[in-house]
């Protein structure tokens, strides 16, 4: 009796190291010694910047974590069960190997200090929709206006909080929009240099990881139409199934 044949989800990753640093090292006029310093002295991102920008990513470790996930009744962290091995994936793993801020949001709480503040997204969007490819654009067009002006620093930050920190699950026409919040957060960049952006990568990833597992159960059938996106710093996950791999063999 022929066994029917199971199709697995198509794993699509959505992290864009490679491109954002790529970007901002080509872009003309290139980055001044002010604008390259905010990122260099970023205590949570300054690390980015020396990471490998290898543009592909081998995935079946994330594969293997995936469909190995744990059924448990805490939402604020993952568990994959792997040969045997249970592999938490919480806020102190997050922190430990991604580098972020990982820290309570504690008094600046999400939209409290920037609730209402999309003066820098009307002033160069007007009343589009932002996507992912808008940012890029009007990153590569602007012209510094002088070492004192932040304008193109704070599209620079954007561009890389909108591509790292909480990165689009789909691109070109289907794209999302850029997040709301980051849109308003740039509008300070002393708030985007204190914010937790860690806790705040975190929680995004671990809704994106939590709604596919129990949707699609693992694996379904006919279904080369459906992909699993995988948004946000989830490289610290492919180290963690590597080393915890590699210490049960």
């Amino acid at each position: 009796m022929r066994k029917k044949r199971v199709k697995k989800i198509k794993l699509s990753t959505r992290f864009y190291i490679h491109e954002v640093l790529t970007t901002l090292d080509k872009l003309q006029p290139a980055m001044s010694k002010s604008e390259r310093a905010w990122f260099e002295n970023h205590l949570s991102f300054q690390h980015i910047f020396h990471m490998p920008r290898d543009p592909n990513h081998r995935l079946m470790g994330m594969w293997m974590l995936l469909l190995r996930t744990a059924h448990i009744k805490r939402k604020k962290e993952p568990w994959f069960i792997v040969n045997g091995v249970s592999i938490r994936y919480g806020i102190s793993e997050h922190a430990l190997i991604s580098g972020f801020n990982c820290k309570n949001y504690g008094f600046i709480h999400l939209g409290i200090k920037i609730r209402e503040n999309l003066d820098f997204k009307k002033k160069h969007f007007k009343n589009i929709v932002v996507k992912h490819e808008d940012v890029r654009e009007k990153l590569i067009g602007m012209v510094p206006l002088g070492e004192r002006s932040k304008e193109r620093l704070r599209m620079m930050v954007l561009y890389f909080l909108s591509n790292i920190i909480i990165a689009p699950i789909k691109t070109g026409d289907k794209a999302p929009q850029v997040d709301e919040f980051c849109l308003k957060a740039v509008s300070d960049l002393t708030f985007c240099r204190n914010f937790q952006w860690g806790r705040y990568s975190f929680d995004h990833m671990l809704g994106n990881i939590s709604h596919p597992v129990n949707h699609f159960n693992g694996s379904v059938t006919n279904n080369e139409k459906y992909i699993w996106p995988v948004p946000g710093f989830f490289l610290s996950m492919e180290d963690q199934i590597r080393d915890v791999l590699g210490c049960a063999r």
